[in-house]
């Protein structure tokens, strides 16, 4: 069985990928899994402004790092607010306005930037993620070559002011403050089973197949 290695240093991201491609003919593992010290290497930069073409770039760049042959898969997401000022609104920097008010980037500080960011807005904010995939295959035929594809895809929930359970999702705070609507009810996508998240990120699921 052929391996993809999903490009991030952020478990929860891989978790969810995995869960996604479980039914697959492939194992998916994480970049330490598939031997990468990522204590060696930098984070890649990111200076596209698209998530399929920041995709992308992440993909090509972890390619570098393994053997010829390797399937890499990559993720970057943005998120659109609806019904806000544009000044609140993050789009690809959703880092940035904490790491201004606190002087540093924890998932403390931004589930507590965002809760009070939906409290100013009346509780909750309906929110839009836009995800880029992207799949890198370095291949060598005479000469060096990688090669890249990318889709996109998106996910559709609301913004609240209550954090739930942050602990749980480190590296992905937002799931402790973001609901999503399972058959007309909300729930905290950090409380949604395994069959939900499946049902939910189906257009997600849709782009990393294609």
């Amino acid at each position: 069985m052929r391996d993809i290695v999903v490009a991030t240093t952020n478990v929860n991201k891989v978790k969810r990928i995995q869960l996604l491609l479980k039914d697959l003919n492939y194992n998916v593992i994480s970049l330490k899994e598939a031997g990468i010290n990522l204590e060696n290497i930098e984070e890649p930069k990111e200076t596209k402004s698209t998530p399929v073409e920041i995709a992308m770039e992440k993909a090509i760049y972890y390619a570098k790092f393994l053997p010829i042959n390797t399937i890499v898969l990559s993720q970057d997401d943005t998120i659109q607010f609806e019904g806000i000022s544009p000044e609140d609104n993050p789009g690809l920097h959703i880092k940035a306005p904490v790491i201004k008010k606190y002087g540093k980037f924890t998932d403390e500080y931004a589930a507590e930037y965002y809760k009070n960011l939906a409290t100013k807005y009346g509780g909750s904010i309906p929110i839009k993620f836009k995800y880029g995939h992207a799949i890198a295959l370095r291949i060598e035929d005479g000469r060096e070559v990688t090669k890249v594809l990318g889709a996109e895809s998106k996910l559709e929930g609301r913004l609240v002011n209550k954090i739930n359970k942050l602990e749980t999702v480190s590296g992905y705070f937002l799931s402790s403050l973001m609901e999503v609507n399972i058959d007309g009810k909300w729930i905290c996508y950090n409380e949604l089973d395994n069959e939900s998240v499946i049902k939910i990120n189906s257009d997600l699921y849709g782009s990393i197949l294609s």
